[in-house]
């Protein structure tokens, strides 16, 4: 049965409860090696729009492939050659999607609040697909069913965010989850990239060796370069000799879990070889964000 909870704003909205019933049915749609069926119809009929304001690969993709595997439909509105930029507003624009007849929007914006605002205007379902530098709830849900899956629970489980921690949407929603499911959260970073809000987390590493030494989980960020209007990012080098996890460090510590949301920014943060040690979670994270967002278009369809 569907839940009757329409929109996914952020983790926070979600009751223990409620991760747990999307955790659960995500494991049910995995294998060890990949994803347990096509197509499981339960969403057949619902249409959804992909409404991203800003890049993305991945989450598109995967929300794409979810949707499809629910036996429901999509399609992709593009903001370039919209009337977006003939002048229509936001808000005129999303009832003219729901004057369409669609179920849902899964929206990706860079403006934080934006989910939000739409939420309070439309009966649409709306999930946020990554908004601005504040929530990106999917990815946080996925992280979740990643670790699950490696340690059979996320309570007591120490994991360090090592990166951007300043700009990242990833790790507020990350650690906020992970923090309310009984993890251990720690961060490493420069002070420039430091989290504005440090309560959260249990410790804080000068980096990535001293932290590796401590972890269950590595969790490796990008530098979000896009989102920076400041020079505060560190010279490369620097960076590399004190928060890169390369392969001869990762393979000092080869019982810590490696994951990272994507993309990586290969010879920076993380070394290309990392990504093939058995150790490292990158791709199956992928493979859980199809099946963690099967998962949250089921129980979160009007």
């Amino acid at each position: 049965m569907l839940m009757q909870q329409r929109h996914l704003l952020s983790t926070d909205d979600l009751t223990l409860e409620e991760i747990d019933k999307i955790l659960v049915r995500a494991s049910e749609l995995l294998t060890p090696s990949g994803l347990s069926v096509f197509n499981v119809d339960t969403l057949v009929g619902r249409r959804f729009v992909l409404a991203f304001f800003e890049p993305s690969t991945r989450t598109r993709l995967s929300f794409e492939s979810a949707i499809h595997r629910t036996g429901a439909s999509c399609v992709h509105f593009a903001e370039a050659g919209s009337s977006v930029e003939k002048g229509e507003s936001l808000d005129e624009t999303i009832r003219t999607i729901e004057s369409m007849g669609f179920d849902g929007m899964i929206i990706r914006h860079a403006v934080n609040g934006t989910h939000a605002h739409i939420a309070a205007r439309t009966s649409m379902s709306v999930i946020n697909a990554g908004e601005g530098t504040m929530s990106h709830p999917t990815q946080a849900l996925l992280d979740a069913s990643t670790i699950r899956e490696k340690f059979g629970r996320i309570d007591g489980v120490k994991v360090v965010i090592i990166g951007d921690l300043l700009h990242s949407r990833v790790a507020r929603s990350t650690t906020s989850i992970l923090r309310r499911l009984g993890a251990e959260v720690a961060w490493c970073a420069p002070e420039s990239l430091a989290p504005v809000d440090r309560s959260g987390y249990s410790l804080r590493f000068d980096d990535a060796r001293s932290a590796m030494e401590w972890a269950d989980v590595a969790y490796l960020l990008r530098i979000q370069r896009e989102r920076i209007v400041s020079d505060v990012v560190p010279d490369v080098a620097f960076y590399r000799e004190h928060y890169a996890v390369d392969d001869s460090l990762a393979v000092q510590y080869p019982s810590v879990f490696v994951m990272h949301p994507g993309p990586v920014n290969i010879g920076v943060e993380l070394d290309a070889s990392v990504l093939d040690l058995p150790q490292c979670l990158v791709h199956r994270q992928v493979t859980h964000g199809v099946a963690v967002r099967m998962a949250v278009l089921e129980q979160h369809s009007r």
